[in-house]
């Protein structure tokens, strides 16, 4: 919610007017007329919460002071008149400031601190020191860029990014002493503590991005409200559960099970009942993947090392088989009865983001199991028979499936990072380049907006700019 001007500053300043001058500072008509002598009036132009205010200012002793009233009003802070002074409160109750005219000391929060020059009464206004006036309210101002926010935003390492339907972005606070899950609307410093559960700091967002899902210590799944923050519990199943996908229409999840990852199943979010989706008893099955008509999945498998003996069964006779070990794709058909998972991939590569597209093809990353070539884009047709290269101009690094096709990241040689959208036609459209270095890109259920990480902070990203949303 963006803040509103309270109706009380202008209020304020309308009794400003009419008490005049001499009445708050205790001055005699000589002292107003040396003030008045002093004074250079003038205006500044700041961008205030992304639009453009207009302050009356004066310049005094060399100062320049700025109306305290229109403050106020622009960051949407309470100015009350009060015996002693003023008192202003910030629109979320956090802060409270006092201060009077003629009077360096000020008040803030209980906490006495010190204008560097004490407000002036000019022509029944009262003028203020602009930076400590903001930082009082709890706000963030920015010399440089003549930009103001009304609520400083929030300093510190961030991870875990996820979009929700109303288009916040919620965070991980990964440097807190305590879990604290931040929600950041699209303005730089409108934010709030979310959750601080534990168990809620990853989960996985439904299509319509209005439900997270994941499980606690015991195994429990829970369902969280991205609106609200409300959890709730689903079903009563405390088996193993890891990669939580859900269907399109809300209605099921699907996830990997076991305690040695060697099952799928799903579990109604109407009932909370548990069905067992492959029993195939292959263990280490990760990355899972449903297709958007519920039909089918992808996952992977972590083939391990085969151990062998001889006769002897001696310890100094025991090896193990490592040529066949690595990560593979599976695609199992939901939609036929008893049908068996079928392998997509051979290569011992390292397979990372698979994703299964609008065509039943599907794309991932691959990445040499020893670190001695490039990452590749990977795309498998839809009936698995062939494998082609999906060709970037970068390393591509990252990727995810979009209502429109995919959103994929890539390090040039440089090590600048360029994020792509690919069509379903193969067309590539850049949404963002950056020098610096981007550790997690969240993606918005369109492909219109993004979310990443850099250098620990969460940055906007929309039209191609940025906007920076941490400290």
């Amino acid at each position: 919610m963006r803040n509103s001007k309270w109706f009380s500053a202008a209020l304020a300043s309308a009794l400003l007017v009419t008490g005049g001058a001499g009445s708050i500072l205790g001055a005699n008509s000589a002292s107003a007329a040396a003030v008045a002598s002093t004074v250079k009036t003038g205006t500044a132009t700041w961008t205030v919460n992304s639009n453009p205010a207009r302050f009356s200012t004066i310049d005094s002793s060399g100062y320049k002071l700025y109306s305290l009233s229109q403050v106020a009003g622009e960051l949407g802070a309470k100015l009350i008149l009060t015996n002693g002074g003023f008192e202003l409160n910030d629109s979320k109750g956090l802060h409270t400031v006092q201060l009077q005219a003629g009077s360096k000391n000020y008040v803030v929060d209980g906490a006495s601190q010190q204008f560097t020059v004490a407000p002036v009464v000019y022509n029944g206004k009262v003028y203020v020191e602009l930076t400590k006036l903001v930082t009082a309210l709890g706000g963030e101002l920015s010399a440089e860029s003549l930009e103001i926010l009304s609520f400083a935003r929030p300093e510190g390492q961030f991870d875990t990014l996820h979009w929700t339907a109303d288009g916040s972005i919620i965070a991980n606070k990964s440097d807190s002493e305590t879990a604290q899950l931040l929600k950041f609307s699209a303005y730089p410093g409108d934010y709030e503590v979310f959750s601080s559960n534990e168990s809620a700091l990853d989960f996985s967002v439904s299509a319509d991005q209005q439900w997270g899902a994941f499980t606690d210590e015991t195994g429990q799944l829970k369902l969280i409200n991205l609106s609200s923050g409300t959890i709730s519990s689903l079903g009563t199943d405390t088996s193993v559960k890891t990669d939580l996908v859900w269907s399109q229409d809300g209605k099921t999840i699907y996830f990997i099970q076991g305690d040695k990852q060697e099952k799928i199943a799903q579990i109604s979010v109407e009932t909370g009942t548990v069905k067992a989706v492959l029993e195939d008893k292959v263990e280490n099955k990760s990355e899972l993947r449903l297709s958007a008509d519920a039909k089918s999945v992808v996952y992977i498998v972590n083939v391990t090392g085969v151990a062998k003996n001889d006769a002897d069964s001696t310890e100094d006779s025991l090896t193990v088989d490592y040529s066949k070990a690595g990560e593979q794709l599976f695609k199992l058909d939901l939609a036929t009865k008893d049908a068996k998972p079928k392998a997509l991939t051979t290569e011992l590569d390292n397979k990372l983001y698979p994703e299964i597209l609008a065509n039943g093809g599907v794309v991932y990353l691959s990445a040499d199991a020893e670190g001695n070539a490039a990452n590749t884009l990977k795309s498998i047709s839809a009936d698995g028979a062939t494998i082609t290269n999906i060709a970037l101009d970068t390393e591509a690094t990252w990727s995810a499936g979009v209502a429109t096709g995919l959103v994929v990241a890539g390090v040039a040689a440089d090590g600048s990072t360029t994020i792509y959208s690919i069509d379903a036609s193969g067309n590539k459209t850049v949404l963002f380049q950056t020098a610096e270095d981007v550790s997690e890109i969240a993606v918005s259920h369109d492909g219109s907006k993004l979310a990443v990480v850099s250098d620990g902070k969460v940055l906007l990203i929309q039209g191609g700019k940025a906007l920076q949303l941490t400290k």
